[in-house]
């Protein structure tokens, strides 16, 4: 039986429109199974039967629905509303606006009840010049999923106060500390997993989850529809703009205000991305900071974090200039993905490094990997330009970095030490 012979035996042969609002108005795919088994004569039917006879849903389709629903279900399960407040004014006589962002359980002891939290830093801080203290706010409640009711209300016995302990406007990124929290404690909440690959894939389904529009936890499904592209944000006001750049997925699935700081998760429930922004421009159009870059600026946080507030990440002022010399593709690979290759090398070293003793102009970077108290801690292969960004975000003052070179027919690793010295504070 048809898909579309099957329903119309089901209801008689009938069909309405229900542009009056109507016809149908309360039936769902439910009603619709259960009149299938008494059609069938057939109480025993299962949904499965039920999709595969009347929808001519296939057991691949099925298999799909099923495993993405568990995805996303899980990872609601790995995310938080946030509310971050600010006080604007004069001390004697102000106003407390209210931002709405998500954030990802990225590590969480239930049994202690702590946890901590990753969100965007636009989520947590204010530019204008009208707010009270310090621009990062130090009043910020989250909600784990499913305890987000009474509209946020500050007394909201859900409420889960939130302590902000590092921050990067550079990066966009923030983490919050939760301590001693019986809601945590009583909860199912999880930690969310993060992707590991250095790249995304055209065509690869992807889902968003957030506290869209700050009306609670919700999730949109789509697709990368571009791999990689760099985003300009403005982090200041329109009166004093500060623009920011950030490495991104760009995804169909729709981002709201408010999805800002949650996570975009590809079909095996990973995180690939922090949403960040929408474009103003394209309806279609969301993005989200790989998490090749914020995996390793969340560890460079965490690492640093000693009990003490930290503003601004630690970075590697390492002097060498990298360009891409050639791009192309592989073709399809085993996963029938398209690859892309490029060619990177080094055009000059801009100051007096370490590297100047080591690396050419002309040398093709082949691989890197970052070496600590005579252990590997970080290592990629270079497919593309910003796999140098992203790795060198994993080094620390006085680690060693192995390049693998090719230098005319040549290739050989060329080992560059970096002191303190050699280091920055990016905000």
């Amino acid at each position: 039986m048809s898909s579309a012979v099957g329903l119309a035996a089901l209801f008689g042969g009938c069909a309405s429109s229900g542009r009056d609002g109507v016809n149908g108005k309360d039936l769902n795919i439910y009603d619709i199974y259960e009149a299938a088994k008494v059609e069938s004569g057939n109480p025993d039917l299962t949904m499965d039967e039920f999709l595969k006879q009347y929808l001519s849903y296939s057991s691949a389709d099925l298999e799909y629905i099923t495993s993405l629903k568990a995805c996303i279900n899980k990872s609601l399960m790995a995310s938080v509303s946030v509310i971050s407040r600010f006080k604007k004014g004069t001390t004697s006589s102000y106003q407390v606006s209210r931002s709405a962002g998500s954030g990802i359980i990225i590590d969480i002891d239930r049994e202690s009840g702590d946890m901590i939290v990753l969100t965007n830093c636009h989520v947590v801080y204010s530019p204008d010049d009208n707010v009270l203290g310090d621009r990062y706010s130090e009043d910020i409640s989250v909600w784990l999923y499913g305890y987000e009711c009474d509209n946020y209300k500050v007394k909201n016995k859900n409420a889960i106060p939130a302590e902000l302990i590092a921050a990067s406007i550079t990066y966009d990124a923030a983490l919050l500390k939760i301590t001693g929290s019986d809601i945590v404690k009583a909860s199912k909440a999880e930690k969310m997993n993060w992707c590991m690959r250095e790249e995304n894939y055209i065509g690869e389904t992807v889902y968003a989850i957030g506290n869209a529009n700050g009306e609670t936890m919700s999730a949109t499904v789509g697709y990368i529809t571009k791999d990689l592209e760099e985003i300009s944000v403005n982090a200041g006001t329109e009166e004093k703009p500060d623009v920011r750049s950030h490495p991104a997925v760009r995804t169909s699935a729709p981002i709201n205000p408010g999805n800002s700081g949650g996570g975009l998760f590809n079909g095996d429930g990973e995180l690939v991305g922090l949403v960040s922004a929408s474009s103003k421009k394209y309806a279609d159009r969301g993005y989200a900071i790989t998490a090749a870059s914020t995996r390793r600026v969340v560890n460079k946080m965490l690492n640093a974090y000693s009990g003490e507030k930290t503003r601004g990440v630690s970075i590697l002022n390492h002097g060498i200039r990298f360009t891409v010399k050639d791009s192309y593709s592989t073709g399809l690979n085993a996963q029938g993905v398209a690859e892309i290759r490029e060619v990177v090398s080094v055009t000059e070293i801009a100051f007096n490094s370490g590297a100047v003793l080591s690396l050419r102009a002309g040398d093709v970077i082949k691989h890197i990997k970052v070496i600590r108290n005579g252990s590997t801690v970080d290592e990629v292969e270079v497919m593309r330009e910003h796999n140098i960004d992203d790795i060198m975000l994993s080094v620390t003052a006085g680690d060693a970095v192995e390049f693998t070179v090719r230098r005319g027919l040549n290739e050989f690793p060329v080992r560059v030490t970096f002191n303190k010295n050699e280091f920055r504070t990016a905000d």
